[in-house]
């Protein structure tokens, strides 16, 4: 091997290595976001269920004063609502960095609008913790808003990181594990969307594939061989 191949190998390997910790980044906030939901926001998900329950309302249609009353008597559960900015920028580190060895920006772009979608539902999240007689317009209508915001956040970061994944196996960065992490995503969206129907629209599409997606992707751009 002469010294310039040498060079070059090494480089690609960094780049992996950069772009591997990134994706792995991404899928240690998912773990994260499991505990918030599974500790602060534990009684604010049974007193969610509960009022579902009660009033027969499926939980993403109940009536945003609803929502405010509950989450006024479980403040502690609106860090969970952070992590709408938290798991979008993440994903937006993995674009850049993937960017950055691909030369192709297409993932990085779609990871911006999938933020500004996460965003903006954020937004409307904070305008629970008002006046629950006195919420702001559009957070009012969160009962409308939730599943289409939702649903179209998780196919944006989905799309995303998808592209990500293309990009990379194109430029022959572990491109069986980018094909097996591209099409585990795709079809988690996939089974979503027809839970989305099959529900009455009433169950959003959730990105419930990136966190298994950025695990095989990351770990193979890590340890795995050059295949």
């Amino acid at each position: 091997m002469t010294s310039v191949t040498a060079v070059r190998a090494g480089t690609g390997s960094a780049d992996r290595t950069s772009v591997g910790r990134a994706v792995l980044g991404a899928a240690a906030t998912w773990v994260l976001y499991v505990v918030l939901i599974a500790t602060t926001s534990a009684g604010y998900e049974q007193a969610l269920a509960d009022a579902s329950e009660d009033t027969g309302t499926a939980v993403n249609r109940l009536p945003a004063e609803t929502l405010a009353e509950i989450g006024q008597d479980h403040p502690w559960s609106f860090l969970a609502n952070v992590m709408l900015l938290v798991l979008p920028a993440a994903l937006i580190v993995v674009a850049r960095r993937v960017a950055a060895v691909t030369g192709s920006r297409a993932a990085l772009a779609t990871a911006w609008v999938a933020a500004a979608v996460w965003a903006f539902y954020l937004l409307l999240q904070v305008g629970l913790l008002t006046d629950p007689e006195s919420l702001p317009p559009l957070t009012r209508d969160l009962d409308v808003l939730t599943v289409p915001l939702v649903s179209a956040g998780s196919v944006l970061s989905t799309a995303s990181f998808v592209l990500a994944a293309v990009a990379l196996r194109r430029r022959g960065h572990r491109p069986v594990a980018a094909l097996v992490a591209a099409a585990v995503a795709i079809l988690a969206v996939v089974a979503m969307a027809i839970t989305l129907v099959t529900s009455g629209f009433e169950e959003p599409i959730a990105p419930i594939g990136l966190f298994p997606a950025e695990l095989v992707l990351g770990i193979a751009l890590l340890v795995g061989r050059q295949r």
